[in-house]
């Protein structure tokens, strides 16, 4: 089993919905092959645990509301915990995989890549992967793979010399806002059309025909962005 690479899954209640399952199992049958684990409250024993699952166990105040999620996942603290492993993909049960491109994206080594929100002014371009070279894009952090001791160094270097992040997490390793633009230069990140390979989250349709009509290594959120569309392809 692959010692450079974790499948980290937030969990927070006891029992999961059928979509939440189905995720689950998709997860476990395409890449099996990598260690799963699961990130837990303390108190949580929850039903779809069994014997040979890992379990990190964090403070119950972590999970109380996605604000306190997000402070967990901006806490150095949370990545040191998985240091053994260079990366980690976040897996949160709102995610699909379709394949498994694991090892592919850890050996383009980026720090952080997620879903891309796209913007309209990329769409309008005559190419359509043109895209400024200081344009700030916002990769979702629900399916994101993150190289772990980068991650750690730039939280604490943003920790040290700026405020408490008031977004979400995924727009701080996405450098998305002006309060983070001076760390831009410490993580690697994609272009957006780099990681629409990685994943879809809004608008799958556009993605799909920017994608030359071919799946992604994986989605986020595919029951709340066009569920009809990705009925052809999760069953």
């Amino acid at each position: 089993m692959s010692k450079r690479v974790a499948i980290v899954i937030p969990v927070y209640k006891n029992t999961l919905s059928v979509n939440e399952a189905k995720s689950l199992a998709q997860c476990k049958k395409v890449l099996h092959q990598y260690p799963i684990i699961f990130v837990a409250p303390e108190s949580l024993h929850a039903e779809f645990f069994t014997s040979e699952d890992q379990v990190e166990r964090f403070d119950d105040a972590y999970f109380k509301s996605p604000k306190t999620y997000n402070k967990l996942l901006i806490n150095p603290l949370f990545y040191e915990r998985f240091i053994i492993y260079e990366f980690m993909l976040i897996y949160q049960l709102d995610a699909y995989v379709f394949k498994d491109e694991l090892e592919k994206w850890c050996d383009k080594g980026y720090d952080y890549i997620g879903a891309p929100k796209l913007k309209l002014k990329f769409l309008k371009e005559k190419n359509p992967f043109v895209m400024p070279i200081f344009e700030p894009i916002l990769f979702n952090g629900g399916f994101s793979l993150r190289r772990i001791k980068p991650i750690i160094r730039f939280l604490k270097v943003y920790n040290l010399c700026i405020p408490a992040w008031p977004a979400n997490e995924d727009s701080l390793f996405s450098v998305y806002h002006k309060r983070a633009f001076p760390l831009r230069f410490m993580l690697k990140l994609p272009t957006w059309k780099e990681g629409l390979s990685f994943a879809f989250e809004k608008n799958p349709q556009i993605s799909y025909s920017l994608h030359e009509d071919s799946l992604p290594f994986g989605c986020h959120a595919w029951e709340k962005y066009n569920p009809s569309f990705w009925q052809k392809f999760i069953h």
